[in-house]
C-alpha cells in the first residue's frame, strides 16, 4: 500500500483511535516509522501506548512520502502493509 493510500483511508475514521499492527493473533503497537530508501517501515512495540490516528497521520503526512510503500516487521523480516480493518475503537493494520 502507498502513503498516500493510506493517509486518505485513516481520515474517515476517529483521531484517537489507536494505531496497531495485527500479526497473527498478536497486536503490537505504531510508536514510530523510519524512512529508509525509499520506503516507510513502521516501528512497533508491545510494551507500549501505539500512536493515536491523528499522530500517525501527522508522522506520515509529508509530500514525498506520498508514493512510498509501507512496511512493517514481521518475524525478523519486513512485509508490505496491505490493509486495514477497525476493532474495538482501534485500527489493525496488517
Amino acid at each position: 500500500m502507498r502513503t498516500i493510500d493510506l493517509i486518505l483511508l485513516l481520515n474517515d475514521f476517529k483521531k484517537n483511535n489507536r494505531v496497531f499492527i495485527e500479526s497473527g493473533d498478536d497486536h503490537l503497537a505504531v510508536v514510530d516509522l523510519e524512512v529508509t530508501d525509499e520506503q516507510i517501515i513502521l516501528k512497533t512495540s508491545n510494551k507500549l501506548h501505539g500512536l493515536k490516528n491523528w499522530e500517525f497521520l501527522l508522522l506520515l503526512n509529508k509530500k514525498e512520502y506520498y508514493e512510498y510503500p509501507i512496511f512493517y516487521n514481521n518475524k525478523n523480516s519486513h512485509q508490505q502493509l496491505f490493509g486495514f480493518r477497525v476493532a474495538n475503537d482501534c485500527l489493525l493494520l496488517g
